[in-house]
């Protein structure tokens, strides 16, 4: 088959595979706050509580074919749902565009130690798969967050889990998961939990700070950093943090001299942080000065 040809097919398939789990993301933003299970029923009206046909749930498609409205009763399906599933198709095919297409040139190469120093190992098509799900994994996490923030909804450390989980232990089995280690070049499983201990604790120490001047009010804001730092190193969460929380403080603050519809939330410019940061890591890091970690 040509190449070209099969880019494309790889590309469309992320795209419906995101579209896909931008579905899934609107259940766990409904349900998770209410405790009700994320698995039965399936897709169901809340109104008229009829079960939604396979053929309306095609994401973003559904919504369209139906006018924006219940097939059963007729009420108004929020656009947010379709909003979603777009978002989330579009993030997998950016990732996927970025690291696939490029060989991983977006990456940094993770020196790996040697008798005499260190090397720099290439990426090689399994290990950007690998990295390439495990980005993934980590911006389908951040979405939900951020819109359970949004809604002002309990849940945010609940739908963190999974991915506190996996950004632990994956490293652990595959170190190459990280691109850049946490300090000194080690080899095996000491290096991933390394790294991802260092990264843990910058996202909980990053993540306490917003959580304070945030106020009392406002809970969670911990979790996400926690999950950027676990999966990306204490690095990116130390940069892309504090850029989401500046980003955040002037919204807010212009938001006071002039009303204005709500913006995005902390952990939503913590998710776009963390897009950009995938997508241009190595060009990012290239930018500081030299000898920066």
């Amino acid at each position: 088959m040509d190449f070209g040809l099969l880019t494309l097919l790889l590309l469309v398939w992320l795209a419906a595979l995101g579209g896909t789990i931008g579905s899934f993301l609107n259940v766990v933003v409904y349900r998770l706050p209410a405790g009700k299970s994320l698995v039965y029923p399936g897709s169901y009206c809340p109104v008229c509580k009829h079960p939604i046909r396979w053929h309306d749930n095609v994401p973003v498609f559904g919504w369209l074919a139906l006018g924006g409205h219940c097939r059963d009763c007729g009420v108004w399906i929020p656009i947010r749902y379709p909003l979603v599933e777009a978002i989330t198709a579009l993030v997998f095919l950016l990732v996927g565009a970025a690291e696939l297409l490029s060989g991983g040139g977006n990456l940094p190469m993770r020196p790996e130690a040697v008798v005499d120093g260190a090397v720099l190992l290439p990426w090689t098509p399994e290990r950007l798969a690998g990295i390439l799900a495990y980005h993934l994994f980590l911006l389908s996490t951040l979405l939900p967050i951020a819109l359970i923030e949004y809604d002002k909804k309990p849940g945010i450390w609940r739908a963190a889990w999974p991915a506190l989980l996996i950004g632990l232990l994956a490293p652990v089995a595959w170190p190459q998961l990280h691109p850049v280690p946490a300090g000194p070049v080690w080899t095996g499983w000491h290096a991933g939990l390394a790294d991802g201990a260092a990264g843990l604790l910058a996202g909980l120490v990053v993540g306490a700070g917003m959580q304070r001047l945030a106020g009392r009010g406002v809970s969670g804001l911990c979790a996400g950093p926690a999950c950027v730092g676990l999966f990306l190193g204490w690095q990116a969460v130390v940069v892309v943090t504090v850029a989401a929380a500046a980003i955040h403080g002037l919204g807010r603050g212009l938001g006071r001299r002039a009303p204005a519809p709500e913006g995005l939330p902390f952990n939503g410019w913590l998710a776009l942080g963390t897009l950009v940061w995938v997508t241009c890591w190595r060009a990012i890091i290239e930018s500081f000065p030299r000898g920066w970690p």
